[in-house]
């Protein structure tokens, strides 16, 4: 039987949710368990702690969705990045790693080499942020072992619909990290095809920029689409429709963080958690994304791509563009678009600072960041280049008049 062992009381009055902390030495328990309290049930996901989610959307209402997640299980599979999760790998060493297996591993021997350095600037989401190489680090390893908490298993796909963002990153590499397959696309393609790109690569839950943008799909994916979770980038859970989630478990970015903090210190901590592991390595040959076409000539198809198509580019970019650690990275296009995010992953392992932007401040922010490289289409380029004619052409008439 579980004990309750601390209560980590938080009843957030928008969502009136309530978190419990179990930690059983030993539980097997049915997926499903019903309590004697109208509509009130458990549902467990495997794998030293557990946690309990009580969410109700009203208050005082009998019917409370619950997940138990049980963590003790013998035999939990941990899936890892062998560079990036190195330290926590049985102490043997047989399935640790010095060399890139995986995509994620590149944050390990980035944070070696330039870890105070500033990795990213986001100046535009609200809070605006700003991560060293070490902090990158450790947001995207608490991101991971948040999933884990969750109940993510590896080989599972994971929907990933939003735009550039640092959030983005650490959830996009939070996921590759335990193993799983993200399935990305950004927040202005239409709903419908949203659902065909969630339907058709199997996805078993929801990451999304922010709660306005979930309203949008919320009626079309609520009774065509099955989440086993939902989790919020940006934004606060209260913003979301009322009764349109259907008990789908809701977390936000920060609530996945805490509980990846949590999780990862309680299993560094236990020699029985460590024990009671099945450990796996990530393998080069295994899938990290699909990416999906455009669609311009029917339902979009996916791609599948492995860490090795995407650690080929990493490797490879230097001979084509050779930085320098300090040097700055301008990002716009959307981070899902196969080029820029290799491009992104091949700038981050050589020390770049990389500051977000968007189309309507990126005249301004050229100015003001002076990046050594930009990752754009013709498109931009070209519009870029009408404004400067047009802005030297201003110039000289006002020159020629004075």
């Amino acid at each position: 039987m579980a004990t309750l062992l601390s209560s980590t009381s938080s009843f957030d009055y928008c969502n009136h949710s309530l978190h419990f902390l179990f930690s059983p030495p030993k539980l097997h328990c049915p997926r499903i368990l019903v309590s004697k309290l109208p509509g009130l049930r458990f549902r467990v996901s495997s794998p030293s702690k557990s946690r309990v989610f009580c969410e109700s959307k009203m208050v005082f209402l009998p019917s409370i969705h619950v997940i138990f997640i049980c963590q003790t299980q013998e035999g939990q599979i941990r899936r890892c990045s062998p560079l990036l999760e190195k330290a926590s790998l049985p102490s043997n060493g047989a399935l640790a790693s010095d060399e890139w297996k995986a995509v994620p591993d590149i944050w390990r021997s980035s944070a070696e080499k330039h870890g105070y350095r500033v990795a990213v600037v986001d100046p535009y989401h609200d809070p605006p942020s700003t991560m060293t190489y070490k902090q990158l680090e450790q947001e995207i390893l608490d991101f991971t072992e948040g999933l884990r908490v969750i109940g993510v298993n590896p080989e599972e796909k994971v929907a990933l619909f939003a735009d550039n963002s640092c959030r983005w990153l650490v959830a996009d590499q939070g996921i590759l990290a335990m193993g799983a397959i993200n399935v990305v696309r950004g927040s202005r393609s239409a709903v419908e095809e949203l659902l065909h790109i969630y339907n058709h690569s199997e996805s078993v839950g929801l990451v999304v920029d922010n709660p306005e943008f979930f309203n949008r799909l919320a009626g079309t994916f609520s009774s065509k689409a099955t989440m086993r979770f939902l989790v919020l980038l940006w934004g606060e859970k209260a913003c979301l429709s009322s009764g349109e989630t259907h008990g789908v478990p809701i977390f936000s970015y920060k609530e996945i963080i805490e509980l990846g903090r949590e999780s990862r210190v309680a299993h560094i901590d236990s020699h029985d958690a460590r024990q009671g592991c099945k450990y796996e390595i990530i393998g080069s040959d295994d899938i990290a994304t699909i990416v999906y076409t455009s669609g311009t000539t029917g339902n979009p198809k996916g791609v599948m791509l492995t860490h090795k198509n995407l650690l080929h580019q990493i490797e490879n970019l230097w001979d084509v563009v050779p930085t320098e650690a300090g040097d700055r990275f301008l990002s716009m296009l959307p981070t899902w678009h196969v080029y820029e995010r290799a491009c992104e992953y091949f700038t981050f392992t050589h020390g770049i600072e990389q500051v977000y932007t968007t189309v309507r401040n990126l005249k301004d922010d050229l100015r003001h960041y002076q990046p050594q490289y930009l990752i754009s289409v013709p498109l931009v380029y070209e519009t870029l280049y009408r404004y400067v004619l047009r802005i030297s052409s201003m110039l000289i008439n006002h020159l020629r008049l004075s």
